[in-house]
């Protein structure tokens, strides 16, 4: 990992370091409760009769393109995935594997279409079932080439359109949407950005119905996206491209929809490479400030550092202006700034059970000004609760941290704060979907089951409207905790 300031390495050194970088599929359970999702601004596709894919398409134009004399100073990037995993689904998706051989023979039958592909796709009839309904060209606008799209696609691409881009914004509503306006037409010039939308979507599907109907196509996709993306690294100009850095996002919140545990840390480290070798930023930093989102909040839940440094995520930060993550991050800026400055703190000191009296300080500092922050209210009832729940949280897992002997009754002072705001969110919509950091650091001191069982179906509430898969996980853990506590 390069340190702040150096000087950027040249691009066959730039490949090595991404030699590490290997994302993976995940298997695991998902439990969702059933919803009427009557919030939705758009019908969703009709689930009951969905055909399954062809076991064996077939396609002949699938070919990595010839490489030509320009990218010999480059490494293999095969070279750089010596670990992936073998991409075909398993008979017993509940026993996935990620410890096995680099893709093999039977690659054939998982990144068989090209953008040119024949028009032999389980999705074509559901296409023009959806596109007979709501207009084809209508969903899919003026930011995704309909023509360019293989006909394996058209259909999970228009749901991905209609339910899954609207459920990445906090507000579902919101007329501004970076994945639609950004992320779609990058798609158009980037497969591997387009294969991992449609991962995505897949996945997101699958969650959304507990169902496995897409479990199939969900790794087949996501092995597409990352045959592709090894192919963009061969050329510095096409690794430069936007697209590139946005396919790495993509993989990671396909791991998250998919839920279980995932090596996120492969995923930052090969963004962050990409980073240092583009030089320039994506429209307002959006891509950059996720990444650094999703590394930050990773970290504050494991024992590893984070990937990007205070010094990156802090100029991430001056850089993006005014637009803190187009409203796609429930946490506004100046708490993430705080939220980074405890995950660094804590990880620097060399015994974190015993902190010193100057860590202590730090620590009631930065509670201090947790509290004097002004409140969010320039948007509206939801955002202010949505981000004060945010503020109380941080400050309970700040003195979790770093505190052996917390108050009780200011204890039960934050943990009530977290359930009061998360309560005055309104239920199955973007901004109480956001809040499982809160809810789950406030779920972690409940000792009476009544308000730990009203966490357990806010939760589940919520994998049921924002059909990630992550939600499962805690879940899992709050009743293994509740079941503890009890005995």
């Amino acid at each position: 990992m390069s340190s702040p300031g150096t000087r950027m390495r040249p691009a066959h050194a730039f490949m090595q370091h991404l030699r590490g970088y290997k994302p993976r599929p995940i298997g695991g359970q998902k439990h969702t409760c059933s919803r009427d999702d009557k919030a939705s601004t758009v019908p969703s596709p009709p689930p009951p009769t969905l055909p399954q894919s062809p076991q064996n398409p077939a396609n002949d134009n699938d070919q990595p393109e010839l490489q030509g004399d320009q990218f010999e100073d480059l490494l293999d990037p095969i070279q750089l995935f010596v670990d992936i995993a073998d991409l075909e689904t398993p008979s017993d998706p509940l026993i996935w594997s990620n410890d096995v051989a680099l893709i093999d023979n039977h690659a054939e039958d998982i990144v068989e279409h090209q953008l040119n592909s024949v028009p032999e796709s389980f999705s074509e009839d559901h296409s023009e079932r959806l596109g007979g309904s709501l207009g084809l060209h209508h969903i899919l606008g003026p930011s995704l080439d309909l023509l360019g799209i293989p006909d394996e696609l058209k259909f999970i691409m228009q749901y991905h359109i209609c339910e899954v881009v609207p459920k990445l914004c906090v507000d579902n509503l919101s007329p501004q949407n970076p994945y639609r306006d950004y992320i779609l037409p990058l798609a158009n010039e980037v497969p591997s950005l387009l294969y991992a939308s449609a991962a995505l979507a897949a996945c997101h599907f699958n969650v959304r119905l507990s169902t496995n109907q897409f479990e199939r196509e969900f790794f087949r996709f996501k092995g597409k996206a990352m045959k592709r993306l090894q192919e963009d690294l061969y050329s510095q100009t096409r690794a430069k491209h936007p697209g590139t850095l946005a396919t790495i996002l993509m993989l990671c919140l396909c791991d998250l929809c998919h839920g279980g545990n995932s090596d996120f840390q492969s995923h930052f480290q090969g963004a962050k490479r990409l980073i240092e070798l583009r030089q320039e930023r994506t429209i307002s930093c959006f891509v950059e400030q996720y990444l650094a989102w999703l590394d930050v909040m990773a970290a504050a839940s494991h024992s590893r550092p984070t990937v990007f440094s205070s010094e990156e995520i802090n100029t991430i930060l001056g850089e993006s202006q005014d637009r803190w993550g187009f409203d796609t991050i429930p946490c506004p800026s100046d708490q993430f700034q705080i939220i980074c400055e405890i995950v660094t703190l804590y990880k620097s000191q060399l015994d974190p059970d015993n902190p010193s009296i100057q860590t202590l300080n730090q620590v009631q500092d930065i509670k201090q000004r947790l509290l004097r922050r002004p409140t969010h209210c320039d948007k509206g009832p939801n955002w202010l609760h949505m981000t004060e729940a945010y503020r109380f949280a941080i400050i309970l897992y700040l003195l979790r941290l770093f505190s052996r002997d917390i108050d009780e009754f200011e204890l039960y002072w934050l943990v009530s704060s977290v359930l009061y705001h998360a309560r005055a969110t309104p239920p199955a919509s973007g901004w109480s979907d956001q809040l499982l950091w809160p809810l789950f650091h406030a779920g972690l001191e409940l000792k009476d089951a009544r308000r730990q069982e009203w966490v357990r179906e806010r939760a589940r509430c919520m994998q049921s409207s924002g059909r990630f898969g992550n939600v499962q996980s805690a879940l899992v853990y709050l009743r293994v905790l509740g079941r503890d506590s009890d005995q």
